[in-house]
């Protein structure tokens, strides 16, 4: 095995002396500064607007194809109002790998297709699809597994506006956490930005506001993508699993609360990890730990509620900083700097009559559910708080006995995090869908522990990939 790892080292080093090699730039490739004017007007100390001008440079430095705005795969075409949800509108098959950081062997592409929001109005949505080498292989499945196995990806909270889609960022935003092992494993991952994010304008150049939490509305983002991916590439499978966190946790419990009335051919079943259920329980555990919601909330329940006002939930200040941010389209790095302070919001904003009939309309749990589905949670997340997922969990099961659900709890394990400490029970529960394997009936909870001291063990995400553009990086 030495010989031929010394010839590689040899060609390598040869061809890195056939030229000059450039520095890998470590530094941010955005330099946005706000303007004395913008300081001032929107009340910010210096400390913050440098706060703001690195988050936002640190995102726009992760941006894959530069602004929405100038990436001509986000510009929606016409159609006709009469046109479907799932219809195909363009297709970017071969997007170009080299401007995202992924691994070997995977290839991308990129959709526009028509989906429905939660008013049931028919708008453009984008969403990518992202390719293994090989398509896992099924043997003597139970399921008709006929073309490549499709997995419908739902993503967590990665902002408010066109910017923030996961199929404009290098690392599609979950990288290694869900969509990249996917994919590794033979899967086709058909991931949806959710409306408003990538997309965020029609044709005719109205405002598309992403419905923040909407969690019916992101099924069916998810379930439209998969059709409309159907239509561009037919060598994807008939037959497919959802699975989301966080937000896209939420939708991935709110697609089998869908597919009791509207059912879907080839649905397996959905892994929902951190899901989010009662908003409203949600804010109620830590209304000040939760203020920042107000913000996410405010920007698309205008659209939801057309007499809805910022003003009814953001104070004065709250209200400029609020201005701030949609005018700079920020993603969660430039929110977590503007929106930290409790003084920023009305105390009793969540008790309001918009976000009561919010909840109501959103809510996962509590509802019949249609398949089977494997909910991940981490007992130590502070994201989505562990006892309310698990309350609705057992009410679910309480009040729909014959649902099929599994709960898998993770001891000392955080928000994002339980997606790797589950990912072997995750990718087994996949492959049993698309086997045909029979999940047990009826409501089941294990809890999960480490081999070794909880306080051992990484706990949260401690890098973030960086593009490389010259070969000795990454050797």
């Amino acid at each position: 095995m030495l010989l031929p790892l010394v010839f590689l080292a040899f060609f390598g080093i040869l061809g890195a002396q056939s030229r000059l090699l450039q520095v890998q730039n470590n530094t941010f490739n955005s330099f946005f500064d706000l303007s004395r004017a913008q300081i001032k007007r929107h009340n910010l100390s210096e400390d913050l607007a440098n706060n703001v001008e690195v988050a936002l440079n640190f995102e726009r430095t992760n941006w894959a194809t530069g602004s929405v705005a100038s990436d001509r795969f986000f510009k929606a075409p016409t159609f006709n109002a009469s046109v479907p949800p799932g219809t195909l509108l363009s297709v970017e098959e071969e997007t170009d790998t080299s401007n995202f950081t992924l691994p070997p062997n995977l290839a991308l592409s990129r959709i526009l297709y028509v989906s429905a929001n939660l008013n049931g109005s028919i708008i453009p949505t984008s969403a990518y699809i992202l390719w293994p080498w090989q398509a896992k292989s099924f043997k003597d499945s139970k399921v008709n597994v006929s073309g490549v196995p499709v997995v419908g990806w739902g993503h967590g909270t990665s902002g408010l506006f066109g910017e923030c889609g996961p199929s404009h960022i290098r690392n599609l935003w979950y990288q290694f956490s869900a969509p990249y092992i996917l994919a590794l494993q033979g899967y086709a991952v058909v991931a949806p930005d959710y409306a408003g994010l990538g997309v965020n304008k029609t044709a005719s150049g109205e405002p598309i506001l992403h419905q923040y939490l909407a969690s019916p509305a992101h099924a069916n983002d998810m379930f439209y993508a998969i059709e409309a991916a159907r239509t561009a590439f037919p060598e994807l499978c008939k037959a497919f699993v959802t699975m989301g966190h966080s937000q896209g946790g939420g939708a991935a419990w709110a697609a089998a609360q869908r597919q009791v009335h509207t059912p879907v051919e080839g649905y397996l079943g959905t892994v929902a990890g951190s899901p989010v259920t009662d908003i409203v329980d949600t804010i109620r555990v830590s209304p000040v730990g939760y203020s920042i919601l107000a913000a996410r909330f405010a920007q698309g329940m205008k659209s939801v509620f057309p007499s809805f006002e910022p003003k009814d939930w953001l104070t004065e200040e709250g209200l400029k900083r609020f201005r701030l941010y949609q005018s700079l389209s920020g993603c969660n790095s430039v929110e977590l700097q503007l929106f930290d302070s409790s003084f920023l919001f009305k105390s009793n904003w969540h008790e309001s009559w918009y976000m009561q009939k919010y909840r109501d309309l959103t809510a996962t749990g509590g509802r019949p559910i249609s398949g089977p589905m494997l909910v991940l949670q981490g007992m130590s997340d502070v994201g989505v708080n562990p006892h309310i997922v698990e309350t609705w969990y057992r009410k679910t099961c309480s009040m729909y006995p014959d649902s099929q659900i599994q709960y898998a709890a993770f001891t000392g394990v955080t928000h994002v995090p339980v997606l790797n400490a589950g990912q072997q029970i995750w990718l087994k529960w996949i492959e049993d869908r698309f086997m045909g394997v029979e999940a047990e009936a009826g409501c089941h909870y294990q809890l999960h522990k480490p081999l070794r001291a909880v306080d051992s063990y990484q706990t949260e995400l401690a890098y973030y990939q960086q593009i490389a553009l010259e070969d000795y990086t990454v050797a």
